[in-house]
């Protein structure tokens, strides 16, 4: 099941870096059709339909027929991105500010009590 999956997404991945897409997939039977078509009036062969709509005669062949064709969509997928580093030299001035703080901290020994008084304490001399 792995290995399923994992030749499906590598399939999907080489793909969609050449720009296929689903809706190019599916439309290759409109493409067959058409050759087909071109090929019973027109006398071409398969390579001289494909020079027609997507070579250098494609300027010279067109139908609004054409466009239901796969592989038709021109797409930029490409992101770009430009890092700037801009050196900024900012002096800010230097402000004292004198805010009277009052500590109201203190430390209290809870424990003292356990540590000092004992049952047993050594007699005392008056």
């Amino acid at each position: 099941m792995k290995a399923i999956f994992a030749i499906s997404f590598s399939f999907l991945l080489a793909f969609q870096s050449v720009g296929i897409g689903i809706q190019d997939i599916f439309s290759i039977g409109k493409l067959v059709q058409h050759a087909q078509y071109h090929s019973e009036n027109y006398g071409d062969d398969f390579f001289t339909f494909v020079q027609k709509h997507y070579g250098t005669e494609k300027e010279n062949h067109q139908e609004p027929e054409h466009e239901e064709l796969p592989f038709q969509h021109i797409s930029c997928q490409h992101v770009l991105t430009d890092v700037v580093i801009v050196s900024l030299d900012i002096t800010l001035p230097k402000v004292e500010t004198n805010i009277p703080q009052s500590h109201k901290f203190y430390y209290q020994n809870l424990y003292c009590s356990l540590e000092k008084i004992s049952i047993f304490q050594p007699p005392k001399f008056a």
